[in-house]
């Protein structure tokens, strides 16, 4: 492999306009831009440089979506009308199973279309059936081929806790359980598949490349494989990115694991710290909250998934006041529909609105690059467009039905412009898309990939098995029950007389 894939030349982008990191234009200002990494305007640049047209243009940092999960793009429009917990097991259960190649192909056309919406960098929490090291593998190849910046954290579980729950309400769990959806490996198995991506690819490609830990949520994962996840990553001076607390049912089943809050119980083993990300945190309660602010650790929002499928709301305008840092992202293709960043940021500066504190569209803007940059890692100062910064850059059309009125950019960025009218985009100085066109995916090529995905997954998506079909209706019953036992007012259900603290 190659060992960098950045712009060792010098680039100027002439005459753009440039958002600054307090949310001001310089108009005109133009960028510079050597061995991948913005930098001054030499005074003379002594030697012949490639230049790229920024007139009409306005330069904004590349996005970062901090939360997705790449095998679901052919699995779209799946399960409609469910929530989460009945849905899992229609979407695990219809998409069986994946080879190398068929991570690659999602990968790599789940790259493309976040490359074409201004996304830079993604944070795939890749589930795999099984999990493997072949599975990381596909799947870095194809963010390595595309030019994209990722970091991969296999998603890895080694037990179904919400087996316990549904047995204490009277309920055999059987094929409703994840266990019985997908392979679970023992802990020190996944823990030396960990090892060996980190090994193969953590920081390849000039740092572009990165690894994570993924336990695939508190309630599906022991506390060794937990801590073992933990140091692994830790070893290896990188984070953690764990689904926590995404629905009641999950709440339930960690309040009964534990005996009582989940976020302190992670504390109490050690994982919780700033090397922490957690996608959704919707059941969080007033403590929990505390307990993230003051241990540093970050939070990804996931709107568009969370509404889908039902799970609630997250207390991001809470956290926020906390001092949390809060990421974005899209989720999987399956539960948000698409990988467009842009779409979660308005969703993130609109649904916020019934308290005394509102999420604004410059903290949605945040959440979804400098908020992002926490969780990805990577170089200093990813997500802003600085001196010293990497040059992951963003360029749309200004003079546009969408921008020509903006009296606030940012907000008109989230609110009205979206993606549109992106015309290139740079990856640690590199253009990966130029004049709206990918350079380094075959786009063509790579749809029809993703269509092979597709139609070989169709029959069993449309027609479940009886016996997924008898998992699901075990789920909505346990959903039902544990929900009558006491979740009420909008907050996370106390569970046979576990009283939650806060």
């Amino acid at each position: 492999m190659p060992a960098s894939s950045s712009n060792s030349e010098l680039l100027s982008i002439v005459g753009c306009d440039v958002l600054r990191p307090d949310g001001s234009v310089s108009e005109g200002a133009g960028l510079w831009i050597e061995d991948g990494l913005i930098v001054d305007a030499p005074a003379d640049p002594g030697k012949q440089f490639e230049q790229i047209d920024g007139d009409g243009l306005l330069a904004v940092p590349g996005l970062i979506n901090a939360h997705s999960h790449s095998p679901e793009a052919c699995l779209r429009g799946i399960g409609e009308g469910l929530t989460l917990e009945p849905w899992l097991i229609m979407m695990f259960a219809s998409s069986g199973l994946y080879s190398e190649q068929d991570h690659y192909d999602c990968a790599l056309a789940s790259a493309a279309e976040m490359l074409r919406a201004g996304v830079t960098t993604v944070v795939d929490h890749l589930w795999m059936t099984p999990p493997s090291g072949a599975a990381i593998d596909g799947a870095m190849r194809a963010y390595r081929d595309a030019g994209i910046r990722a970091s991969i954290a296999p998603l890895m579980g080694d037990r179904d806790y919400t087996e316990e729950l549904a047995a204490s309400v009277g309920i055999d769990l059987g094929d409703a359980s994840i266990a019985a959806q997908i392979k679970l490996l023992p802990a020190d198995e996944l823990i030396e598949i960990l090892s060996g991506a980190f090994d193969r690819w953590h920081g390849t490609e000039g740092g572009r490349l990165r690894i994570l830990a993924g336990p695939s949520g508190v309630q599906w994962a022991s506390d060794e494989l937990l801590e073992g996840l933990a140091a692994t990553a830790r070893a290896n001076d990188s984070g953690i990115h764990v689904h926590l607390l995404e629905t009641f049912v999950q709440d339930a089943s960690c309040r009964l694991r534990f005996g009582g809050s989940t976020v302190a119980a992670l504390d109490d083993l050690g994982v919780l710290g700033p090397d922490c990300s957690f996608p959704h945190s919707v059941w969080l309660d007033d403590d929990e909250v505390a307990l993230i602010a003051e241990r540093g650790a970050v939070v990804v929002h996931n709107p568009a998934a969370n509404q889908r499928l039902g799970s609630g709301r997250a207390p991001i305008a809470a956290l926020l006041d906390a001092g949390v840092t809060v990421a974005l992202g899209t989720d999987g293709a399956a539960s948000s529909d698409n990988h467009d960043l842009w779409d979660c940021a308005k969703l993130a500066a609109l649904i916020h609105t019934d308290g005394a504190s509102w999420v604004d569209s410059d903290q949605a803007f945040a959440m979804a690059t400098v908020g992002g940059a926490a969780v990805a890692g990577g170089p200093a100062l990813l997500g802003r467009l600085e001196v010293g910064a990497p040059a992951d850059i963003v360029l749309i059309e200004r003079d546009s039905l969408w921008l020509s009125g903006a009296q606030q950019i940012v907000a008109s960025l989230v609110l009205s412009n979206g993606g549109r009218g992106i015309r290139h985009v740079l990856v640690g100085g590199r253009p990966v898309l130029r004049d709206g066109e990918l350079t380094l995916v075959d786009e063509k090529q790579t749809i029809n990939k993703l269509r092979e995905q597709t139609e070989a997954r169709r029959e069993s998506v449309a027609n479940p098995s009886d016996r997924t079909r008898d998992a699901m209706r075990h789920m909505e019953q346990v959903r039902a029950v544990v929900a009558g036992l006491g979740a009420t007012d909008g907050k996370a259900m106390q569970f046979v007389g576990l009283e939650k603290k806060g």
